[in-house]
């Protein structure tokens, strides 16, 4: 039987390492385009990978605890991720200009890479 705490993390890690692989991939492709579209590919993937760290560290961070203790976590977690995209998708559109498709790239990689790790690491 595994440790589901421990598991939980291994899988945590595992998927933010692959969100950061792909994200530098993803900008070191963009800059081809300019170095803009290549750091906002870059920002907009770590905008991702930002937020789904604080949701591990919100959801595991606690240790073991009764379950209804883990769904509030769970759900303050998924509050806390979507106020982090929404804040950093602003600064990096309206106060920083980013250029848009860069930073789409890169959060579509992210994102993408992420559902592929739900599915391949178990």
């Amino acid at each position: 039987m595994q440790n589901s705490i421990a598991h939980g993390w291994r899988v945590a890690v595992r998927t933010v390492l692959l969100q950061i692989g792909a994200t530098v991939a993803v900008a070191l492709i963009a800059t081809t385009h300019g170095w803009r579209v290549g750091l906002a590919a870059l920002v907009g993937g770590m905008i991702i990978v930002a937020g789904n760290t604080l949701f591990a560290l919100r959801l595991f961070g606690r240790g073991v605890a009764p379950a209804r203790d883990v769904l509030r976590s769970a759900y303050a977690a998924e509050v806390l991720k979507w106020l982090w995209l929404c804040l950093a998708l602003y600064l990096a559109i309206a106060v920083l200009k980013l250029p848009f498709p860069g930073l789409i790239a890169g959060v579509l990689a992210a994102q993408v890479s992420f559902w592929i790790a739900l599915i391949a690491i178990r």
